[in-house]
C-alpha cells in the first residue's frame, strides 16, 4: 500500500510539474507577441509580408503591387512598403514596372512615392534609374526632381528632374541634359576623343 502511495505521490508531482512547464512555455509564446500587437494597434492598424496586391481603376489600368512587407495606417490613408514592385498595365496593353526600397499608397488619391534604388522598366525595354519618384495618379504621370537616367540599347540619356506622362507616353527631362549614343557623348557638340 505504501508503494501505491509513492507511485501515486510521484505522479502526481510530475503531472504538477510537467503542467507548470507547459503555461510556462506557452506564456513566453504569447507574452512577446501581445507586447508586439500593443506597441504596433497605436500606429499601425495593418501589417502584411509577402503581399501581392491587384487593382483595376477606372481608366482601365491595372496596378499590381507586390512588396516584402506592408503597413496600413488607417487615419493616414496610407500604404507604407518595403522593397516594393508596382507594375502598372496600361489600358492600350503597354507596361511599366517600378521598383524601390520603399513605397508609400496614397490610398484617397491613390498617389504614390517610391524611394531608394529606384528602377522603371517600360514594356519597350526602355530603364530610368533614380532615387526617388512620384506617381500623381489624377495627372497619370511619374515624375521625379532627381537625378535620372535613362538607358535603351546604345542610347544614354541623363539629366535632373522628370515628367513622364503615361497616356500621352511623352518624357520630358527638366534640366542638365547629357546624351550619348555608343561611345560618344552629345552635348549640344561632339565629344572629342584624343588620338583621332
Amino acid at each position: 500500500m505504501k508503494k501505491k502511495r509513492k507511485t501515486v505521490l510521484i505522479i502526481a508531482i510530475l503531472a504538477v510539474i510537467l503542467s507548470l512547464a507547459v503555461i510556462f512555455v506557452i506564456g513566453l509564446r504569447l507574452a512577446p507577441e501581445k507586447a508586439f500587437l500593443k506597441i504596433m494597434a497605436d500606429k499601425v492598424d495593418l501589417q502584411i509580408k509577402n503581399v501581392h496586391y491587384t487593382e483595376v481603376g477606372d481608366s482601365g489600368m491595372k496596378w499590381e503591387i507586390t512588396a516584402d512587407t506592408a503597413r496600413y495606417l488607417k487615419k493616414e490613408n496610407l500604404a507604407l512598403f518595403e522593397k516594393v514592385s508596382v507594375r502598372v498595365v496600361m489600358k492600350d496593353g503597354g507596361t511599366f514596372v517600378m521598383k524601390g526600397d520603399q513605397g508609400r499608397l496614397h490610398t484617397e488619391s491613390r498617389d504614390m512615392e517610391i524611394d531608394g534604388n529606384v528602377g522603371i522598366v517600360s514594356g519597350n525595354g526602355d530603364h530610368f534609374t533614380t532615387d526617388r519618384l512620384r506617381y500623381r495618379n489624377a495627372a497619370r504621370q511619374i515624375e521625379t526632381d532627381r537625378p535620372v537616367a535613362m538607358e535603351n540599347g546604345n542610347v544614354r540619356i541623363s539629366g535632373v528632374g522628370m515628367i513622364f506622362h503615361l497616356d500621352e507616353k511623352k518624357l520630358t527631362l527638366l534640366s542638365q541634359i547629357r546624351a550619348s549614343y555608343g561611345d560618344t557623348l552629345r552635348q549640344g557638340v561632339p565629344l572629342r576623343r584624343e588620338g583621332k
